[in-house]
This record gives C-alpha cells, structure tokens and sequence, in this order.
C-alpha cells in the first residue's frame, strides 16, 4: 500500500511545484470559449454529461445516459462571466462515448468588454476507450451571440484520460487548439494546455478523491491553479468544493471556490451550492443549482425496501446461468433488498449440476436475510430442485409438476448404419469409455449400462437430498413422492412440493403474505450502480470453456443450437487473462464432455503456464469429462458440483468405412497410393489387421499421456489415475472421493478460493472471457433484438425434439474429422442431465428478465 501511494503523491508533488514556480504573473485576461463552471468537478474525474466541457475524453467513462442542467448566477457588479445555463445530454455507445451541450451565457452587468451581451455555445464531444483504463476524446465548439466580438467562434479540444490503477487519474488536455476567432476577426479565444491528477487513497473507492490540476495559456505566458475535494456523504449524496487560483500572486492572491452538495435518490441528482472568493469581483458570491436524470445511480438517499422479481422465461445457456447467479448474488448483498420473487416460465437450468449451484444462491440470499419465493407454471425436475430451496413455492392452479425421477437416454446407431451399408471401426481404452458404442452397436453393453445405472442414482441421490431437505421431506417418505408424480397443482401441494396455488395476477398478493405484509414488488430495478473504483481495477477473471472441443476458432452451429469450443479461441482467452495485469485470479470454468484431443493438449498447455503465473482455480459446470477433465487437470484446486459430470479419462479413435453404402449406389473406386497405409484414413476402405494394431499402439500412447498430465497435475501416481481411469464416468461427489477434484462446490465457491489465493476483496470486478461478439455487426444485431439464442431457437423450429436429439448425437460425423483421436463422452438425451453435445448459446439477453444490479 505504501508503494501504491509513493507513487501517486510522487506527481502531485511535481505538478503542485510546476504550478507555483509562476509565482508573481498576473491572471490572465478572460477567454469567450470559457465554459461555464462545474463545480468540484475535475478534468481527472468528471465521468457524467458534463466532460463534455470539463474534459472530453472522460465521455468514454460514462456508464449510462443522463440529461443533465445547472444554473450558476452571481451578482450584477461580479467581475466574471460566469452566469448562466447549461444543459449536457450524454450516452456510452459501444466501446465509446458522446455528448451534447448547450450554454447559455448571461454575464453580469459588472463583466469587462467583450462580455457586454449574451451569447451561447454549443459543443459536442466523443471519446473511445481502451478497457476501463484510457480514454482519449475531442471536443467541437460554436459560438452564437448578436454580438460580432462574441459570434462565430469554431474551437477544438483535445483531451486523453490515463487511470492505470483503482488510486490514481492523469489528465492532459489542449483547449482550443486552433486559438478560434469571433467574427469581427479581432476578439479570440486563447490556447490553453492543462493538465490533472486526482487520487482515491481509501482502497481506491470514490468515498474520499482529492485532485490539482494547472492551466497553461502559450499565447499570453501565464496560467491558473486548481484543486478540487469530493467525499461520498452516507444516506445523503456527494459534497464538492474546489478552490481556484486566477493569477498566482500570492502577496494579493486573486481566489475563486466553490462549496456544494450533490443529493442523490435513485435515478435523480439534485445539487447545490455556494461561489465565493475575491476573485469573483465586487459582489465576491454567488450560488449554483442543478438536476441530472439518469439511467444509473451514485451513494445517495436510499431506496426504500422492496422485493426484486426475476422471470425466467428461457432456460439459460452456460453464460446466461453465470449471469443469473452474479445477479442473485448482489440482491444478497444489497440492503434496499428484503425480498426475491424467481417467476419461472421455464426450466432455470440445463442439468441438476447448474441446478445445485442455483439452491445455493437462493440459500445465500436466505443467509443474508431475503425471504425467497417462487411462482411455477409447468415446473420441471431442475425447478423444484431450485424452489425447493426456498422460503415459498406458489404454482398457477391450472399447471402442474412435470417430474417423476430422472432419466437419460442413450442412442446407438450401429444397426442403422449396418442398414446403410456404413461401418463404423474404433479403438478403445477400457469397456467404459463407451463413446464409440454409440457407432458400433445398436444397443449399451451391460458395462456402460451399469454405468449409466449409477450415474442416475448418484444424481436422483443429491435431489432427494435437497428437495427433501428444503420441503422438509424424509429421504424414504422423498422417494415415495416422486415415484407417484408427475403431479397436477392440486396434487404437487397435497404432496407438499408446494405451498401455494396462486395465479400470475396474483405474485404481489403472495409476495405480501411471504413478507408478512404489504411488499413493493419491482420486476426491474430502476438504475445500475455507478463505478465504486476507477481504470485497471484489480479483476478476477472466468474463462469459459463451453460446448465440445475443436481445433481452431470457436464456432456456432445454428441449425443444430451447438456450441463449438475453439482452441485457439480458448487458448487465446487464458492467455488474455495471464497477461492482463489487472486479474489477479483466474476461474476456468469448464462445460464441456471433450471432444479433439489436440484441442485439449493446446488448452491444456495455456492452462500450465496461467497455473504458474496466478492462481489458477478451475469450477466444473454440467460436464467436465474426458478432455474437459484433461484441461482441468493443472489447476492447483478443482471445484465439481455433486452431480459434475466428470472423469471419463481415457481415448477413442478410428473412422467410418462407407464402401458397402457406395456399393448400395452402384459407385465404385479406386485408389492408388505411394506406401501401404498412405490411405489407411480414407472412408472408403476398412483397416487393414496391421493398421487396427498400429492403431491400437497409438491409442495406448494417447491414453498413458492422459494419464501422464493427469498424474502430474493432480500429484497422483499413474496406476492411481489408471485405476479411476479407462473411460469410466464420474460424479462430482464420487470424482472427491476418488481425488480427481479437490472440494466439492460450485461457481461461488471457486471464486471465494480464487480471492482468498490473490488477496482480493468480495467485491472486487469479474471479468468474462473469450468476449463475446463485439463486433459492429453483433452491436447492431444486439441492439435491434437479434441473437445467438433466437437464430439457434428459429433455425431448429421445425424439428421435433425428438429428432433433433438424433441430430445432435450424430453431429460428430460433420465435426470431426475421421482420423482425428478423441477424448470425449459419449451423447446422451437428458432429462435432468448436460447432453454432451448441446451447448446452449452464450447471448441469453431475453432469457432472465427483471431486477439487476451492476458491480
């Protein structure tokens, strides 16, 4: 911490000396581009409409739109024009910012000439960023006035922002570059070079910022000094004030300060405030007063409590179900919260796993003193696994249940493709890496059957446990239940799965008998949270892997609603992460059965090398098995939900021999080759008994490498890992018993880890990568509606479900290529389980709709 401030103090103490060395020059005379005040507001750290005056370049740190007004007034014998009217509007767009004002000048009888009419600016600005850390704008002013010394004016502003750490923002910007002229060619506007530096010394939270900043004008030799104060008042807003020293002439120095309140209420600023000082001329005082609407909020009057409501109306993606946790987990934090309504319209997950992970939410928000409830329409297995959690369950009386246990369903395509004449031929490792069973035969071997059996009753065994545990069910009386269902409304509450019948129109009479009394339900919360902390924040960063594993770029299949997960996209990704200075943790967040075993060898390698570098916590989702485990296996500490699918280690490989089905259609070949086995990849002829013993010894190999990495990362000799190993599926729970994972628990979990190891804050900002589509393409499709999910959920419209399982279990014929070896779990229809090869889009805007708070 020491060093932190050492370094800003350092420039302060340069600066403050630069500015004083001017000690003794006369103030300079009065520009017609000045603008009009802003009070306590620094060219370091104005982030709101008005940078557009102060300093463009901060328009790249606003964070939502705002329309902004002040007025200033000071006596009619005050020496400065500095009376008036100005209105700022201002909105980020995309990865920069921009701005409007208007300034209506009414200077005092008292103003030295040219200030003898009323004039007006107009001045627009825009700036880009670069992350949250450098922002960098310009500025275009017009002068309008009757009076030919005050009109015609056309000025330009350069400014640049640099925030390279929460403590510290350095300013530096030119104004009017071009020294504008007015219209009788006489009267101008002068150059003028300034620069600022403002510091956040408690943590780096805007609770307490002190600024300097100095002004230079080339034109005329002399300059002005600044300092400006801003601390946060708890319950009440933001005091301001900043003294100004027009002429550095200390023996009868020439001040101008202001003293002021910002009081803040949701969306609405109202501020206030006092001018004075020598500087102001005869009447030495004046006043301003203000308004800001906003679509954010800063500490302020708070709201009073209510009750956040959250609709699921889709069943979110991997990125969707992230998002929801992160927003449960600030209404937990969040004290103007006492309540939390989840109005399922669908499924609040994919699998049982992102289920758990969505119970402990609810009991987080449970912990930190919200009542919960829950209204259900046509509920699901995952939905009363999640409601059962808490306070409350309402269901609407014409819907129902759905649930009786859970069950998965496996397809085998060997007789099918026996019918078309298509043969398919692998190597295994083990009898229960069953992967390529799906091609070979036509129904599981008594091995994988088993062990499908006991994956069913390690899941159905953490359901029970939960749902019976939050309905306050015995285990025996649990199982019982649920073999009886699925239920109508009637039944699921005589059962006790629910409490209540309550129909949509009726949420806020149910919330008020929840919160034992009358509640103020909001389906959205009215603003986000400003920014507590500036620039290169200190970050924990999540990097997915989501969706089956492929060499190259991340892809999206839209026909087919899958995800593909891109090495070198994912690789890239870590690297990003490794790299950046400002994560100091890493949570690689793994939803993925496997796939390219080269793909997992590149992933893993980024993995290695972000593991030596930070901590390096890895958090299994739905699925981590095969080469999704393979890619966990360097990470010092490894979080798996109960009902993680997992393990799986082990190799297939081998290709499809469509020579009977070619002469089915009467097409023949024939090949020429410069070695034995230069086509032994070919589709069109079968192995030959040397090459399936070639491929046999190649398999081996991949597969002692497998166990290799996994030896090496997880500290565990190779016949312990072979042990667990040969293909065999694991649960979460069974994966810790087995010491494949370190801790069961889910994504809060990992993270709480992540910043114990770093040293970081609860609140401390989380990043996700790879980022999504930011191209200008995907902005504009955002901003009209259009996504992912929707091309996914219309492109796949007319095929029956039924199908499209079948569909998506014969994907790997049109993803991979035939000679390539894979580390990947076999594809399972689900009900209550992650299909290995269905990823769920990552854009999920429409899927949660309701209260949300920013970090």
């Amino acid at each position: 911490m020491s060093i932190r401030r050492s370094h800003v103090l350092a420039p302060l103490i340069v600066l403050g000396a630069a500015l004083f060395a001017e000690s003794g020059v006369a103030a300079p005379p009065l520009s017609p581009s000045e603008p009009l005040p802003s009070p306590g507001k620094s060219v370091a750290t104005d982030d709101d409409a008005s940078a557009v005056a102060v300093n463009p370049a901060n328009l790249a740190f606003v964070p939502d739109p705002e329309l902004r007004w002040m007025w200033t007034y000071t006596g009619e014998l005050a020496d400065l024009p500095m009376r008036g009217h100005a209105i700022d509007v201002a909105a980020p767009l995309w990865f920069f910012g921009t701005g409007l004002r208007v300034e209506l000048h009414n200077p005092p009888f008292g103003a030295p000439p040219p200030f003898s009419r009323n004039y007006q600016w107009i001045r627009w600005g825009v700036a880009g960023r670069v992350d949250d850390w450098l922002g960098v704008g310009a500025g275009l002013g017009w002068s309008l006035s009757d009076s030919q010394r005050l009109d015609g004016q056309f000025g330009l502003t350069l400014g640049f922002t640099l925030r390279p750490s929460q403590y510290v923002s350095w300013s530096g910007l030119v104004r009017d570059v071009n020294a504008p002229t007015s219209r009788d060619d006489i009267t101008s506007s002068f150059r003028s070079w300034e620069t600022g530096i403002a510091v956040r010394p408690i943590d780096g939270r805007r609770d307490f910022e002190l600024g300097i900043e100095g002004r230079f004008y080339d034109q005329l030799g002399n300059g002005t000094a600044r300092a400006t104060v801003g601390v946060d008042i708890p319950y009440v807003g933001r005091l301001r004030g900043d003294v100004k020293l027009a002429d550095m002439d200390f023996e009868d120095p020439q001040l101008v300060a202001t003293a002021g309140l910002d009081v803040n209420f949701g969306p609405l600023q109202v501020s206030g405030g006092a001018l004075f000082g020598n500087g102001i001329g005869f009447d030495n005082s004046g006043f301003y007063v203000g308004a800001a609407m906003r679509r954010y909020r800063e500490p302020g009057i708070p709201f009073g409590k209510r009750v956040a409501r959250i609709d699921i109306n889709d069943t979110p993606g991997d990125r969707g179900h992230v998002q929801l946790l992160r927003r449960l987990w600030r209404l937990a934090k969040n004290d103007e919260i006492e309540g939390v309504v989840l109005v399922m319209k669908d499924e609040p997950a994919y699998s049982i796993a992102h289920a758990e992970e969505l119970g402990d939410a609810i009991r987080t928000l449970r912990a930190n003193g919200k009542k919960v409830a829950c209204h259900l329409e046509d509920a699901g297995g995952k939905a009363l696994f999640v409601c059962s959690q808490a306070d409350r369950v309402g269901i609407n009386p014409a819907g129902g249940v759905r649930f009786a246990g859970l069950s998965a369903r496996y397809f085998y395509f060997g007789g099918t493709l026996d019918k078309l004449g298509v043969k398919a031929d692998f190597v295994r490792i083990g009898p229960h890496k069953s992967a390529a069973e799906q091609f070979t035969m036509s129904k599981a071997t008594d091995v994988a059957h088993a062990d499908h059996q006991d994956f069913v009753n390690e899941a159905e065994d953490v359901l029970i446990h939960d749902v019976g545990g939050g309905r306050k069910i015995s285990r025996a009386q649990m199982k019982k239940t649920l073999a009886k269902g699925p239920f109508l409304a009637r039944e699921a509450r005589e059962e006790g799965l629910v409490d209540n019948l309550v129909y949509p129109d009726e949420i806020d009479r149910f919330m008020d008998e929840v919160m034992g009394g009358d509640a103020t339900v909001m389906k959205s919360l009215p603003v986000t949270e400003a920014p507590k902390r500036w620039g290169r924040d200190e970050k924990v960063a999540i990097v997915y892997l989501s969706g089956d594993m492929v060499d190259g770029e991340s892809q999206f299949i839209p026909y087919l609603n899958i995800r593909l997960a891109g090495s070198r996209t994912i690789s890239a990704a870590l690297k990003s992460a490794r790299d950046d200075p400002s994560v100091k943790a890493v949570v690689f967040r793994i939803e993925t059965g496997g796939g390219s075993s080269l793909a997992a060898d590149v992933i893993l390698r980024e993995a290695q090398l972000t593991a030596k570098k930070k901590p390096f916590v890895v958090s299994m989702g739905s699925a981590a098995a095969s080469g999704g485990y393979y890619v966990s296996a360097p990470a010092p500490m490894i979080y798996a939900n109960r009902s993680t699918v997992t393990g799986s280690i082990g190799i297939f490989y081998g290709k499809v021999d469509v020579t009977g089905l070619m002469s089915k259609l009467g097409v023949g070949s024939d090949a020429v080759r410069s070695t034995p086995r230069a086509d032994a990849e070919s589709l069109f002829r079968p192995f030959s008994e040397e090459e399936r013993v070639v491929l046999t010894e190649k398999v081996k190999q991949f597969y002692d490498l497998f166990i290799a990495r996994v030896a090496e990362g997880r500290k565990m000799k190779p016949e312990e890992v072979d042990a667990v190993g040969r293909g065999r599926v694991w649960s979460g729970r069974q994966a810790k018993e087995r010491k494949l994972v370190d801790r069961v628990g889910g994504l809060r979990e990992a993270l709480e880890e992540a910043r114990h190891q770093a040293d970081l804050a609860d609140d401390v900002a989380i990043i996700e990568l790879p980022e999504e589509d930011d191209s200008l393409l995907g902005f504009l499709l955002k901003l009209v509606g259009f996504s992912h999910a929707q091309a996914g959920a219309g492109a796949v419209a007319f095929l029956p479900p039924a199908l499209l399982d079948v569909a998506r279990a014969l994907s790997p014929f049109l993803v991979y290529d035939p000679s390539e070896p894979l580390a990947r779990v076999e594809v399972f229809e689900e009900a209550g389980f992650p299909a290995s090869f269905r990823a769920a889009p990552d854009d999920d805007s429409d899927a949660i709709d309701g209260a949300e708070l920013t970090e």
